[in-house]
This record gives structure tokens, sequence and C-alpha cells, in this order.
């Protein structure tokens, strides 16, 4: 018995450390919008692979490399990049599926005596999907993505670096795609 309660009182020792030391964890978000157009509409501008500028604010101009492979250059300080490649487009389902495959290293820090690299975006392993379906007169956009923070090693984290920064990040480059998606599809 002293030896079981011996175990177990290590195990709640060790366990708590355990968690607090992992590396970054997989992350999600998905936000959806009602646009008053109809899902043709909608659809027509977001399946358009080499148009992403043509409705997210943030991106000043969008190069295709062949069919599937995008180059988008954003409208911020130094004009970072951000490769993109095309997964899947499936007009059936209305939904195109993609990931990052490259991005622009914006500045290096040192931290924790290494040299780390702070990117367009504080992601890494990104893949999402941008879906149009009916509702009711109009449609709704979601765009769901599923990433991983840049910064691979354990805690702690350089500034604006952390699994909280990413999702901050890819939640603010949604809010603003789709909000503007909406405003430009129902002049």
């Amino acid at each position: 018995m002293k030896k079981m309660l011996h175990i177990l009182a290590t195990a709640l020792l060790v366990v708590p450390m355990l968690a607090s030391a992992h590396g970054p964890t997989r992350q999600e978000v998905e936000q959806k919008i009602t646009i008053n157009a109809s899902p043709d509409k909608v659809w027509a501008m977001v399946k358009d692979f080499g148009g992403l500028h043509n409705w997210h604010p943030a991106v000043a101009s969008t190069e295709l490399k062949d069919e599937k492979t995008r180059v988008l250059t954003l409208a911020a300080d130094g004009n970072p990049t951000i490769t993109e490649e095309l997964i899947k487009s499936d007009d059936d389902k209305m939904m195109v599926n993609y990931k990052i495959t490259d991005m622009s290293v914006v500045k290096t820090i040192t931290f924790n005596s290494k040299d780390t690299p702070y990117y367009t975006l504080p992601v890494s392993t990104y893949k999402a999907w941008l879906t149009v379906k009916p509702a009711g007169t109009g449609s709704e956009v979601i765009w769901k993505a599923k990433f991983y923070r840049s910064f691979m090693d354990n805690p702690p984290t350089p500034e604006g670096q952390s699994d909280e920064d990413a999702v901050n990040a890819i939640t603010g480059v949604f809010t603003s795609g789709l909000q503007n998606l909406k405003t430009i599809m129902e002049k």
C-alpha cells in the first residue's frame, strides 16, 4: 500500500510538469458570415484562387505561379509574402481547400541563445477551407483553418509567437477578409 501511494504521489507531481513542458498544440479558427448575395455570385469571387486581392484588404496583389500556387504580397511594411498551394477546389460543394507552403521572414531575434525567425504570420502547417452555402435568400461563407504556432520549441515563447498570438493573427485575417467580402458582395 505504501508503494502504491508513493507511485500515485510521484505521478501527481510529474503529470503537471509534463503538461506545462510541451511544444505547440494544434489550433483551429472558424468564422462565418452571412452575405446578402446569391451563393453563385459569392462563390465566383471566393473560388478565384488568383483573385484574393480583389476582396481581402490585407492583400496588395496575388501572383499565380501556376494554377495551384499563388504568392500573396501583403499591404504591410516591407511587403511580406505568403505562398499558398491549392489542394482542392470543388464547384459542387462550393469549397476551396489550400495550405501555406512558405512565408517571408519579417525579422529575426535571438531568443534563448537561438536565432528565432518571425514569419509573415506566426503559424506553421496551416491548412484552410473556404466554403459558400445557401442561407435564406443569400449566402453563408465559412472560413476555417487548422495550424500550429510558428515557434516550435517548448515554452516560454518569444513575444508574439504563442498559441494565442497565432489564433489572434488568423482570427484577424478571417474577420477583415470576410467583412470586406460582405461589403463588396452587397454593393
